[in-house]
């Protein structure tokens, strides 16, 4: 996840917004909507899957591992993760990835 910084909004103390409500109301108002195009753009980032297709087939669910397993095991183990990690939309079971709002 990538760290997401803000810019600072308009300071009504500022000499330029004192006396004129409506230059602080518009620059309020542009403040907002790109801390908003930023948010979505983050968002979106995040929410959505990754590109690369990762499927799995037939398997026997097997959340333990250890330092003392069989190949079988081992790949049970991470057809399980593959499996959890599709389930919670991190990995994508088609390589066609939409919009996720």
């Amino acid at each position: 996840m990538r760290k997401l910084t803000l810019p600072t909004p308009p300071n009504p103390d500022d000499q330029k917004y004192k006396s004129n409500a409506l230059a602080l109301s518009r620059a309020v108002y542009q403040w907002m909507s790109q801390v908003k195009g930023l948010m979505e753009t983050a968002h979106n980032g995040n929410a959505s899957p990754c590109g690369q297709q990762i499927q799995v087939g037939s398997f026997t669910t097997n959340t333990t591992l250890s330092g003392t397993m069989t190949g079988t095991q081992i790949a049970n183990g991470l057809c399980s993760l593959v499996q959890t990690l599709t389930n919670k939309g991190i990995i994508s079971p088609s390589i066609t990835i939409g919009d996720t709002q």
